[in-house]
């Protein structure tokens, strides 16, 4: 995980205290190309990168200003300059980008496609959407960045606004962890923000200095034709998965981290909390299953559906988690057990379907160092 340098974290802290178009008020152009914002531009965190190529190093300056979800997916806006440096031009032209991959991916013109989110509920990796029938990403196309590189340092000290649109997220998630220059930059546990997007919003089709406006991301037509047109899938697989062929129970691999989702629609009848006598070969499993992870504790988490009140599936989801957990520590009795409920807080699927609320019926055990990695705590 790549955290920012001092003068990464300066430079943030600059932005956040005043509009970029006040860095340098005394160089702005008479006639701005767009509204200037007049409140300071949020900022999550920021990260540097660089790359090189035939002997030529160019270095970029990141910071990401949110997440936010639309009408159908995903979007991330950050700025982005390319750092000044004796010896290199600030430029944030189509062939500086080129030696950050940017044409990866079927881009063309290139764009800001390494950015992508990582979702650790799911195991789950977001990238940004590609169409590719018309081979464009949903991004910032990156040739549009140089045409007012100097309008830019007068405006912004070279500070440009740029967007990356992804898949929809699912239900639930509040977090992701931001890969933001494709280099090992990773910004953790950004908020996800369900609010309308922040004003004033402008053409994505037209060069933006920061501080100037938020480019419009496409409607959910667009988005929805991009991910059903990604060869590769709009969503990518980061854990490894494996689980009983019946459903009964599903395992998530992701580092050192093991969740098993067991159902409870084999655990208990509907609406109790008391564990079946038909449960118990499914027990035994997930007893052997913790037991060759070698850790020493595990967190039992129980879930239901969005029926009922909140109030009785809380009270629900903690009951099961209980129940689970005395069935557990009989067959584990070295094992610390630490028990909560989400109720209907955590769904993995839309409550709107028999089958989305039969998976979020669920009681989730997470084990931490396994493989004897970790001390299971």
């Amino acid at each position: 995980m790549a955290w920012p340098t001092p003068a990464v974290v300066v430079m943030s802290a600059l932005l956040l205290t005043a509009p970029l178009g006040a860095a340098t008020a005394s160089a702005a152009p008479e006639e701005p190309t767009a509204p200037l914002t007049e409140t300071p531009l949020p900022v999550v965190g920021a990260v540097a990168s660089e790359s090189g190529s035939g002997g030529t190093l160019r270095r970029f300056d990141h910071v990401l200003h949110g997440v936010w979800r639309i009408d159908g997916g995903t979007v991330a806006y950050s700025s982005v300059r390319h750092r000044p440096s004796e010896g290199d031009e600030r430029s944030l032209t189509s062939t500086a980008h080129k030696m950050r991959a940017g044409t990866a991916n079927l881009t063309s013109p290139p764009g800001f496609t390494e950015t992508s989110l990582a979702v650790r509920q799911t195991g789950e990796l977001y990238p940004v959407l590609l169409d590719e029938t018309t081979e464009t990403c949903l991004c910032t196309n990156v040739t549009q960045m140089g045409l007012k590189d100097n309008e830019a340092a007068k405006i912004s000290d070279g500070w440009q606004m740029v967007y990356a649109v992804f898949p929809e997220l699912p239900p639930g998630v509040d977090t992701v962890d931001v890969h933001l220059d494709g280099y090992g930059g990773i910004m953790p546990d950004v908020p996800v923000r369900e609010e309308a997007l922040p004003e004033p919003q402008v053409s994505a089709e037209e060069w933006v200095a920061s501080g100037q406006g938020w480019p419009t991301p496409p409607p959910a037509d667009v988005i929805a034709r991009a991910a059903e047109s990604r060869t590769l899938g709009s969503v990518w697989v980061l854990a490894e998965r494996s689980g009983a062929a019946d459903g009964a129970w599903a395992q998530r691999d992701s580092g050192e981290v093991r969740e098993i989702d067991l159902a409870a629609d084999v655990l208990f009848e509907f609406d109790k909390a008391d564990v079946t006598s038909e449960a118990d070969s499914v027990l035994d499993r997930i007893a052997a299953e913790i037991g060759e992870a070698e850790v020493t504790s595990a967190t039992i988490v129980g879930h239901t559906d969005g029926q009922g009140t909140e109030a009785y599936n809380q009270r629900l989801s903690e009951e099961r988690a209980r129940a689970v957990q005395a069935k557990l520590a009989e067959r584990l009795p070295g094992m610390t057990f630490t028990v909560a409920g989400r109720g209907w807080h955590e769904p993995i699927a839309a409550n709107d379907t028999d089958e989305g609320r039969a998976l979020n019926r669920r009681v989730t055990i997470t084990l931490e160092g396994v493989g004897g990695t970790g001390d299971g705590r």
